[in-house]
């Protein structure tokens, strides 16, 4: 799954950051940087997973509800729960 959200993103600094074993979930975080296919598009925009969703969007150190018309930019970290 992590290398989905690479391919949707264009993000290549992606973590495992947490793996709920019973329920089969991991949580997986991703950086967008200046390079990343997603930098300046609204989450709206980008191709994911049906039932994938981008559960905080980190930004200047802050955690945020993501909104589809939210637009990403360089620096933004997304976390991102997947089955």
């Amino acid at each position: 799954m992590r290398s989905l959200i690479e391919e949707a993103t264009g993000a290549t600094d992606t973590v495992a950051l947490l793996r709920l074993s019973k329920a089969g979930v991991d949580v997986v975080e991703t950086a967008i940087t200046p390079r990343s296919r997603a930098a300046g598009r609204v989450l709206s925009e980008i191709p994911l997973l049906a039932g994938t969703v981008i559960a905080t969007v980190i930004r200047d150190g802050r955690p945020t509800v993501p909104t589809p018309e939210m637009r990403l930019r360089p620096g933004d970290e997304l976390l991102v729960p997947t089955l």
